[in-house]
C-alpha cells in the first residue's frame, strides 16, 4: 500500500506537469495560429483575393511589413527587452486592415512570416535569439481544398490530404470564409519560456518530494492500524466480484476505516435486495414475454396457432420446398352446418365443438405439420415435405376420427362432420394462391354432399 501511495504520488506529479506542458504548448500554438490567420485575413482583404495579393506582394513580405507598422512582435509570449515595450492592440489600429497597398520593401521580398521565405516554406522568420520561437509551418488551402502555397509535401494547387481536412481551421474576411489553414512543426522555447519550465518543474518537484515523505510518515503511523481492516474489506469486495454478494466487514473503530466498512456492509444488503428484486423482476418479465408471444400466436378458444402465424410458418415452408423441388401440401377444411349447431344446440355447444376438433387436429398430426385456426369454423394444416397423395391419406384419417368422435358425450343429438380441400403446387407462387386453389375444391366438396376430402387430382376422397 505504501509503494502504492507513493507511486501514486509521483505519477500524479507526471501527469500534472504533462498537462502543464500541453496547455503551455496549445497556448504558443493558438498564439502563432491566431497571427497568421490575422496576416492571411489581411493579406486577402488589403488585394482582394490570394491570386491578385500573389501578383502584387510576396505573403511573407506582406507579413513582416504588417508587423513593423502594427509594431508588434512575432506572435507567443516574448522575452527579453522587447517584454516590457507597449504595443498597440490591432483592433485600436488604423491601419490594421492594411486597406491600402503599399509597395513592399526589397530587402523583404525574400524574407517569408509564413510562406516561403528565408527559413523554408510556411515557416516564420527567425528573430533575435533571445526571442526566437516555434518556427510553426502553416499549410494554406483555398474553400476547394488546395494548395495555395508550396509547402512540402503540397505544390500549389495540389489537393488537400483526407487527414488534414480533419485539423484545418478557417480564415475569414467579413464574415466570410475565403482560405484554410494547418498548423505544422516543432517547438523550440525562447529563453524566457525555458525559465517558467524550470520554475514549474522546481515547483513540481518539491510538491512531489513533500507528498512523498508525508505518505511515508503517515504510511508508517497508520499502516499497522489500517492493514487489518482493509485486507477484511479488500477480502469481502472480492468475495462479492466473485457473485457471494452477501458479505458483512467487522471493524470496530470509528475512523474512516470504520466508516467505510459500515457503508460496504450496507451496500453489500443493498446489492443482496436489488440481486433477489432484478432476479424476481428479470424471471416475471420472461415469463410475460413468453406469454405475450403465446398470446400474439395462438387462437384463444382452441389454444392452436392462429393465422398470422400460419401464414408466417407456412410462407417459410413453401420457400425451402419451391428452393429445394420439395413436396409441400396444404389443406383448408371447414366444419360442415356449424351456423345449426351454433342456433340448435347453442353458442356454448358451438365453442366446445371448436375445442374438440381442434383437440383432434393437434393430435393427430406429426410435429413438423402445422395446424391453425384459420377464421370462425375453419382450419388450415401445412404438411411440409408431403405429397398430395399422402396428404390426402391423412386428411381422410381426420376426417374419420371426427365424424366418428363420440359427440353425442356432449348432446346425444349432436353429429359433427369436416369438408376439406388439399392444394400440393408448389409452382403457383404463394401459399395465399394455394390455400386459395384448395378453398375451391373445399366449396366442390361440400356441394358434393359435404364429409369428404377433395384434391386437384381426384374429386373426393
Amino acid at each position: 500500500m505504501l509503494l502504492t501511495s507513493l507511486a501514486s504520488t509521483v505519477m500524479v506529479g507526471a501527469v500534472a506537469y504533462s498537462r502543464l506542458m500541453r496547455k503551455f504548448d496549445d497556448l504558443v500554438l493558438q498564439d502563432a495560429s491566431r497571427s497568421f490567420r490575422l496576416d492571411v485575413s489581411a493579406y486577402i482583404r488589403t488585394y482582394g483575393s490570394w491570386e491578385q495579393a500573389q501578383a502584387q506582394e510576396n505573403f511573407g513580405s506582406f507579413s513582416r511589413r504588417r508587423r513593423e507598422m502594427l509594431n508588434m512582435p512575432p506572435p507567443g509570449p516574448i522575452s527579453g527587452p522587447e517584454a516590457d515595450r507597449p504595443h498597440p492592440k490591432p483592433g485600436n489600429s488604423p491601419t490594421a486592415t492594411m486597406d491600402v497597398p503599399v509597395p513592399p520593401r526589397p530587402d523583404m521580398q525574400n524574407q517569408d512570416m509564413h510562406g516561403q521565405g528565408m527559413h523554408g516554406p510556411g515557416m516564420q522568420p527567425q528573430p533575435p535569439s533571445h526571442l526566437r520561437r516555434p518556427p510553426f509551418r502553416f499549410y494554406l488551402f483555398d474553400t476547394q481544398g488546395r494548395a495555395l502555397m508550396n509547402i512540402p509535401p503540397y505544390h500549389p494547387g495540389q489537393p488537400m490530404r483526407a487527414e488534414e481536412r480533419e485539423k484545418v481551421l478557417p480564415v475569414e474576411v467579413d464574415g466570410r470564409t475565403v482560405a484554410y489553414f494547418s498548423p505544422q512543426g516543432q517547438i523550440n522555447y525562447s529563453d524566457m519560456d525555458f525559465g517558467y519550465l524550470s520554475a514549474m518543474r522546481e515547483a513540481l518537484t518539491y510538491g512531489v518530494a513533500a507528498a512523498a515523505l508525508l505518505t511515508l510518515v503517515l504510511g508508517w503511523v497508520f499502516g499497522n492500524r489500517l492493514s487489518g481492516a482493509l485486507r477484511r474489506l479488500t477480502s469481502a469486495v472480492e468475495a462479492v466480484s466473485d457473485g457471494e454478494l452477501k458479505q458483512h466487514v467487522v471493524v470496530k473503530s470509528r475512523d474512516e476505516v470504520g466508516v467505510l466498512a459500515a457503508a460496504f456492509n450496507r451496500m453489500s444488503d443493498e446489492i443482496v435486495r436489488s440481486h433477489t428484486d432484478l432476479r424476481e423482476s428479470h424471471d416475471q418479465i420472461r415469463r410475460q414475454a413468453e406469454q405475450l408471444k403465446e398470446l400474439s400466436i395462438r387462437d384463444a378458444l382452441t389454444k392452436l396457432h392462429n393465422r398470422r402465424y400460419f401464414d408466417e410458418q407456412a410462407r417459410q415452408l413453401l420457400e425451402m420446398a419451391v428452393r429445394y423441388d420439395h413436396p409441400f401440401s396444404v389443406m383448408i377444411g371447414d366444419i360442415d352446418f356449424f351456423k345449426k349447431i351454433n342456433d340448435k344446440f347453442s353458442h356454448a355447444m358451438g365453442d366446445a365443438v371448436l375445442k374438440q376438433v381442434a383437440e383432434i387436429l393437434r393430435g393427430s398430426i406429426r410435429a413438423s405439420d402445422i395446424v391453425a385456426r384459420y377464421g370462425g369454423e375453419e382450419f388450415v394444416i401445412a404438411f411440409p415435405e408431403t405429397p398430395l397423395q399422402q396428404a390426402a391419406a391423412v386428411c381422410e384419417a381426420l376426417r374419420v376420427k371426427i365424424e366418428e368422435y363420440p359427440w353425442h358425450e356432449l348432446n346425444p343429438d349432436l353429429k359433427v362432420t369436416m369438408s376439406m380441400g388439399l392444394n400440393a403446387d408448389i409452382h403457383l407462387g404463394s401459399v395465399d394462391a394455394m390455400l386459395t386453389s384448395a378453398d375451391g375444391l373445399l366449396y366442390y366438396a361440400k356441394n358434393a354432399g359435404r364429409n369428404r376430402v377433395c384434391t386437384k387430382l381426384e374429386a373426393t376422397v
